[in-house]
């Protein structure tokens, strides 16, 4: 495959030079915090049982919840069955676009998928400031079909255009990818997985990705989940550095492929970080989440979404007391959440978060109201707003099968 040079030498960033790996004790100097092992954090699967009971849609019928998870892995087998006698190559089209690979150090393989055959104006803008960041950017679409106006539109922003068949979800897709990306990018220094599971960006990254490579090398991310133990969410992972890099393709080659969400989860997202660490790299997040949930407890509106989500976990625990707030964090010192849903307010408002998840927002069962974020984007960026609202009437054509993590 013809690749061409996306950065000439007097172009290098100074960023992509090589530089030592990040004493985890200096993270924090960064404004990053580190992801570690948090025992005390766990929870038991008693609990995570308990939770997933809770769900609305089972209505705390243990018959109905084990009926669904059962339907859902069910469903997965069948469609892993049935890849497994597919002889056909899951990269069904690889199209060179502008300046290509071969010398780029700075790479984001951003993985797309949406119901119909559709590329948003939302997705196109988040490739135009991946690429203003200093990216090659290798675009990897599962949807159903590119069509032509978006193709060239791609051809011209991406290093690379792949077209794959869906199955498998992101690490699905950056597994795929991995071969490819090891082949194309020689000189790459830094790598970043990104996916479209989040709207936005409706504020500048940049000063974000300033502090992850002012970290030096390692594993760095934007949020960080403690459930079932601490990770880095894989919406945005950039690894830095040429060992991290080769150690994160050394992961997404070991991943195995499955349509289970819940296995994926589990055997991708949550499992690298701890991996990544063992290999001796730092991983840190940008805001992690004992941060957030300090933060977001400070605020009455943070503590009533809590309140309506998990009644179970603060029914004992008196409303408006002068202790509330330090009540609520010990339960949830049991019972730690995904910030990026329970906190997603408190992100954007106070922590300068720069997305939203979509699921959130084409859910809104967890926003107070159905224009609450309309609201909330309003006086920052109306454009994005109008650009989001699109995209998420192009998600919400069909449900969408292989949602990001």
């Amino acid at each position: 495959m013809p690749t061409s040079s996306l950065f000439s030498t007097a172009d290098r960033l100074p960023w992509a030079e090589p530089l030592p790996l990040a004493d985890g004790s200096a993270l924090p100097k960064r404004g990053l915090s580190p992801v570690v092992d948090r025992p005390d954090r766990r929870i038991s699967p008693w609990l995570r049982a308990r939770s997933f009971l809770r769900r609305p849609r089972f209505e705390g019928s243990v018959l109905r919840a084990g009926l669904a998870a059962l339907r859902e892995e069910l469903a997965a087998l069948r469609a892993d069955l049935a890849e497994a006698v597919n002889d056909t190559p899951r990269l069904l089209a690889i199209h060179n676009g502008a300046p290509g690979l071969a010398r780029a150090p700075s790479v984001a393989a951003f993985v797309h998928y949406a119901p119909v055959a559709a590329v948003s104006g939302m997705v196109l803008r988040r490739i135009e400031q991946l690429r203003a960041n200093g990216f090659a950017v290798v675009f990897i679409s599962s949807a159903p079909g590119v069509p032509p106006v978006a193709l060239a539109r791609l051809r011209a922003l991406c290093a690379l255009v792949v077209v794959r068949r869906n199955h498998g979800l992101d690490f699905g897709a950056w597994h795929d990818v991995a071969p490819l990306l090891r082949r194309t990018a020689p000189m790459m220094q830094e790598l970043l997985l990104a996916n479209d599971s989040v709207c936005g960006p409706f504020r500048d990254k940049a000063p974000i990705l300033a502090a992850m490579r002012a970290a030096g090398h390692g594993l760095f991310g934007l949020t960080e989940n403690l459930a079932p133990r601490p990770h880095l969410q894989s919406y945005f992972l950039l690894a830095r550095g040429r060992p991290v890099v080769a150690d994160l393709l050394r992961f997404l080659d070991g991943c195995t492929v499955t349509a289970s969400k819940r296995r994926t989860i589990r055997n991708g997202e949550v499992r690298l970080s701890a991996w990544m660490r063992r290999r001796g790299h730092a991983v840190a997040a940008w805001c992690g989440y004992e941060t957030i949930e300090r933060a977001a407890l400070q605020q009455d509106s943070a503590r009533r979404r809590l309140r309506a989500l998990y009644p179970f976990l603060f029914r004992d625990i008196p409303r408006d007391s002068p202790a509330e707030a330090a009540m609520m964090g010990w339960a949830l010192h049991r019972r730690p959440v995904n910030a990026t849903h329970a906190f997603w307010r408190e992100l954007v408002e106070e922590m300068g978060f720069p997305y939203l998840k979509t699921d959130l927002l084409l859910r809104n069962s967890i926003i107070e109201d159905a224009a609450g974020w309309r609201r909330l984007l309003a006086d920052r960026d109306e454009a994005m707003n109008v650009v989001i609202s699109s995209h998420l009437a192009t998600m919400s054509v069909a449900r969408r099968r292989d949602p990001g993590a």
